[in-house]
């Protein structure tokens, strides 16, 4: 009975309000806006020409990573798992085109030395044409890494690069050509390299109008090419502007804007962007049925994307039964889908990420072997010198004789525990990884053998590795520990490594209670400002 008088309580004040009307004194609420069909029609057909095929595939944003790290939650990535990737994509049996949009040199400022991060930008441009990149567009932060020099020499190499954008500085010529033609089997497509403005004092300067720019660079290409691509680490709002003011183009591949987004069609061309970190590789396969000015559609024509399938799937097949009747389906799915593609350039696009089902033997493992094996060789030398003063690193084994109450607190923590998450991956010897889950390695007065006993007193995140050496402290003047800022936990906790990292609710994980004294009115256990 109570819950019908409050339903009939309920009812009533609804009725009377009714009764009343509205409030003449209140504001009225804006019309909503008329609802945006958020699909795309297909654009009229254009020049009806033989179908081809063509299999697009774009690479960004790398930023100095060699293999797949275990920080982050997806373990992908690494240019071994890319080649059999790559191989993969051959073995299907369409002309292959591989770009990469740049940003791919530089690891971070951070967490790299000016030398260390030059060696590494060099490999990763020799593991680049080792893969077979087509084309690059170089970015701002490639230019950081190695240097126009640096570029130019792997250009000298045999990696073509791109850039209409980029100007001598002194001179006002283009630093690299506007536009490059890429023949395979008979295919031509041309690319236009699109690079973001550098920074300051690198001798290069960006073109004055990024649109004006890239129009000049398609007017340049001949005529008669199959596709015509836009691939850059522009802006986002820049990247809208060319796919929207430049004709001619067919494609816009770009590295991801404020955030990653799926294909999509802007100004009767598609857009497809790169997740970054080398984790996913963006595969297009590519059905030209009409001139590179026809634009390409991405997804428009499920059929296509239906018959892509089919064709990935009949190339892991053995001759037999099952194939035949594959051949069957992909016959008819092709005639059913030749009439609606007549005319119009169809893309089916996939973020393909390079996980643990692609691991095995690759040729460029070798390159990369060698250059762990230099920084394991320059750990050694860097431990060799002069520490900032006489002592060097002391260990937390040294460091719990006064300060037990931290020391019990930090055995608590992830840091504590860091090395042993390298163990269970057996990546504790990786010259790549070491550094951030030990103390003092490759540092002046640290450690550089990566022994079962070396890892055991420098393992760990210790007090050190935030504080800075304090063997001698506090009989040595200059071992004083260092205030632990938002920066220097950035030499580990990157974007790549630690993609969810929070400064302030990090520290909380693993901030040191500090030391109760006499009359200061800090009660044993409270935690350090």
């Amino acid at each position: 009975m109570s819950r019908q008088r409050s339903l009939c309580s309920m009812v009533a004040v609804w009725l009377l309000g009714a009764c009343v009307g509205e409030d003449p004194n209140k504001t009225p609420l804006p019309e909503l806006p008329p609802v945006v069909n958020a699909v795309v029609a297909p654009r009229p057909p254009g020049p009806i020409v033989p179908a081809r095929r063509v299999t697009l595939v774009l690479t960004g944003e790398v930023r100095g990573e060699l293999e797949p790290c275990g920080c982050p939650t997806l373990p992908f990535g690494g240019f071994p798992r890319r080649e059999r990737l790559l191989s993969a994509l051959q073995d299907e049996g369409a002309p292959l085109v591989q770009l990469d949009a740049g940003d791919a040199l530089l690891r971070g400022l951070a967490t790299s030395k000016a030398g260390e991060r030059e060696e590494r930008g060099a490999l990763i441009l020799k593991l680049m044409g080792a893969v077979g990149v087509d084309v690059m567009a170089p970015g701002a932060s490639d230019l950081q890494a190695v240097g126009l020099a640096g570029l130019k020499e792997a250009e000298a190499a045999g990696l073509r690069l791109s850039s209409a954008t980029w100007l001598h500085e002194a001179t006002g010529a283009p630093v690299f050509p506007a536009a490059v033609v890429v023949e395979r089997e008979g295919l031509k497509v041309g690319v236009v390299g699109l690079s973001a403005p550098p920074r300051e004092g690198a001798g290069v300067v960006a073109a004055p109008d990024t649109v004006a720019a890239a129009r000049a660079a398609v007017a340049s290409l001949p005529e008669g090419l199959d596709l015509i691509v836009a691939l850059g680490n522009l802006p986002e709002v820049e990247a809208r502007r060319v796919l929207e003011e430049v004709p001619g183009l067919s494609m816009g591949l770009f590295t991801q804007g404020d955030s990653f987004d799926e294909p999509r069609q802007l100004g009767g061309v598609a857009w497809v962007e790169v997740a970054p970190r080398g984790r996913y590789v963006s595969v297009a396969r590519v059905r030209l049925g009409s001139t590179a000015g026809q634009g390409v559609e991405a997804e428009a024509e499920p059929g296509w994307a239906a018959l892509v399938g089919l064709l990935v799937r009949r190339e892991r097949l053995e001759a037999g039964e099952a194939r035949d009747q594959l051949d069957a389906k992909i016959a008819a799915l092709e005639a059913e889908l030749g009439a609606k593609a007549a005319g119009r350039n169809l893309a089916a696009v996939e973020s393909r990420p390079l996980g643990s089902d692609l691991d095995g033997p690759a040729k460029v493992s070798a390159a990369i072997d060698d250059y762990k094996g230099v920084r394991v060789s320059q750990a050694k030398a860097q431990v060799e010198e002069a520490p900032p003063h006489s002592a060097g690193y002391a260990t937390s084994g040294e460091c719990v004789r006064c300060h037990s109450l931290q020391f019990a607190r930090w055995t608590y923590t992830p840091h504590a525990k860091a090395v042993s998450s390298l163990s269970r991956r057996g990546e504790q010897q990786n010259p790549e990884c070491v550094g951030c889950h030990t103390t003092g390695y490759a540092e002046p007065g640290g450690f550089a053998e990566t022994t079962p006993s070396a890892l055991r007193t420098w393992g760990g995140v210790q007090c050190e590795a935030c504080h800075g050496p304090l063997k001698g402290h506090p009989r040595v003047a200059e071992a004083a520990p260092q205030p632990v800022t938002e920066a220097t936990c950035l030499g580990c906790h990157d974007a790549a490594n630690s993609p969810n990292f929070d400064y302030t609710s990090y520290l909380r994980q693993v901030i040191c209670p500090a030391d109760p004294k006499p009359g200061d009115g800090v009660e044993e256990g409270a935690v350090e400002p």
